[in-house]
């Protein structure tokens, strides 16, 4: 089970990747509005048919706290911000740092047990940060270095 979900984790990766190469390419042909609508048209008719299978009804108990329902929020600015910084920053640095950036915020997560149970952060888990961090700064030297 864990090598699927690795698996998983890494073509997620790979989609993220591709998605913000293809939106931002989508943005400078047709707008980042229009472009924004298309992807939350396809993204709406996907989770609608999933919930017309599953046809489990919107509301469950207990109520669930308001904040658990902003992630349709954090995807728009995901979708936005990528299609936004591709085209201008490049797919390898724009990916590197957002992939940098989940994991600091996620090692924060698993500290706290959010959402799931409690993983502290070590120091070999902070190391990893660190190096993740530094091949983000890596990817971006090219472009550092021209603006410096």
């Amino acid at each position: 089970m864990i090598w699927l979900l690795v698996l998983l984790s890494l073509a997620m990766g790979a989609a993220s990747a591709v998605q913000g190469a293809t939106n931002g390419t989508l943005a400078g042909r047709i707008g980042l509005s229009s472009a924004l609508l298309v992807n939350a048209t396809v993204v709406f008719a996907g989770a609608l048919v999933a919930w017309l299978g599953t046809r489990r009804g919107l509301a469950s108990e207990p109520a669930s706290p308001w904040f658990l329902y902003a992630g349709g929020l954090y995807g728009l600015f995901i979708i936005a911000g990528a299609a936004w910084a591709f085209p201008r920053l490049g797919a390898g640095p724009t990916t590197a740092l957002m992939v940098a950036a989940q994991l600091v915020a996620a090692l924060v997560l698993d500290h706290f047990g959010l959402p799931a149970g409690k993983l502290p952060v070590t120091p070999a888990r902070l190391l990893g940060a660190v190096f993740l961090l530094v091949g983000a700064l890596l990817v971006l030297w090219p472009r550092l270095r021209a603006e410096g």
